[in-house]
């Protein structure tokens, strides 16, 4: 009797289900049991600005935290519902293409680059993982661009995460100035950490892969050389009954 195959999860995107899961608990301990800690609030936000209720304090180890932190909170269900529907899929395949350490240094990147230009340029505190849902998206696009194309399925995501990530700041407050500001300052970390993605772990991927095929195609054509009539050995391998022909030679 066959034996029946085991049925198996596989935990295929390490990165990008542990950043889902740890944003979602944040935002359920911040919300349910640890109300009066306020954890997104003194935590997991980025500082603002000079003249922000929470302004970037330069004495303060908390604060250089928080310039990392601020990407696993979030400011109600929605927000975070958002942010994870863009992250695992993309980040599955960007972690399957560069892999999960490649991806996690990215994010990092891009976090900090987010965090410190709030800390410059907008006077209120920020939260949310925006930037790490543009930052895949940038990237898959990117590498669609290697190859001289670019999908329109990439374009119309990016638009889609762009105008949803507006919208969720309208209703945190109104789409005012700094909301706007805002969003410019988590596409310019999108950026910033894609474009650091893109500059290393590709490059050595792509030239180890060009090697190998470069190899490859050598030995091929080597082989296919030393099998060729025209060559010396191939006739010196031959019986001298063998009436083995090629045309354009002849076989004295």
């Amino acid at each position: 009797m066959a034996s029946k195959k085991k049925f198996k999860i596989n935990f295929d995107a390490c990165v990008s289900i542990s950043f889902c899961v740890a944003s979602l608990l944040i935002f359920f301990l911040d919300n349910f049991a640890l109300k009066n800690y306020s954890l997104t609030q003194n935590i997991f936000s980025a500082p603002g600005a000079k003249g922000a209720a929470q302004a970037f304090n330069f004495s303060s180890p908390a604060s250089y935290a928080r310039l990392f932190l601020f990407v696993f909170g979030n400011q109600n269900f929605l927000q975070a519902l958002f942010s994870c529907a863009f992250i695992l899929p993309f980040g599955a395949l960007m972690e399957e293409r560069y892999g999960s350490p490649a991806v996690a240094l990215m994010t990092s990147i891009c976090a900090f680059v987010t965090g410190a230009l709030n800390a410059c340029l907008v006077p209120q505190a920020l939260c949310g993982a925006a930037s790490v849902a543009l930052m895949l998206i940038l990237l898959s696009s990117i590498t669609s661009i290697a190859k001289n194309e670019i999908h329109l399925s990439s374009l119309l995501t990016l638009f889609l995460c762009l105008t949803g990530n507006l919208y969720l700041a309208s209703m945190n407050g109104g789409l005012d100035r700094l909301a706007v500001t805002s969003i410019f300052v988590q596409l310019a970390g999108a950026l910033a950490g894609s474009m650091a993605g893109f500059l290393t772990a590709p490059k050595t991927r792509r030239t180890a892969a060009a090697a190998s095929a470069s190899s490859s195609n050598a030995e091929r054509l080597q082989e296919i050389d030393n099998n060729s009539p025209r060559k010396k050995s191939f006739w010196g391998n031959k019986k001298a009954d063998d009436e083995t022909t090629v045309i354009g030679s002849i076989n004295i």
